[in-house]
């Protein structure tokens, strides 16, 4: 699934963090995205979006923008997403997954 046809709206809210970070780099990756996987943490209400296989090796902080980290790897290729107070990505994940 597309990451941007699964969550349109969330590709908005990181646009308007990345763009003016001289990131738009990273948002054009976004937009291409597959979404391969995705969890939930209920405990820390946290939802994380894989995008990538591999481990990553920088974390691009979004949290004073919008509460996003994204995890890129060795090559700069976003590899997953960490939204925080995620319980509402994760419910609209729930039911586009239905």
């Amino acid at each position: 699934m597309k990451l941007a046809l699964a969550l349109p709206d969330f590709l908005i809210d990181l646009e308007s963090a990345l763009v003016p970070l001289g990131r738009g780099d990273l948002l054009d990756q976004l937009k291409r995205a597959d979404l391969q996987r995705w969890s939930y943490d209920d405990f820390a209400d946290t939802t994380y979006l894989t995008l990538m296989e591999g481990d990553y090796a920088e974390r691009f902080s979004l949290y004073d923008e919008i509460g996003v980290n994204v995890d890129l790897d060795a090559h700069g290729r976003v590899c997953g997403i960490e939204i925080l107070e995620g319980q509402r990505i994760a419910e609209r994940l729930g039911a586009a997954s239905k």
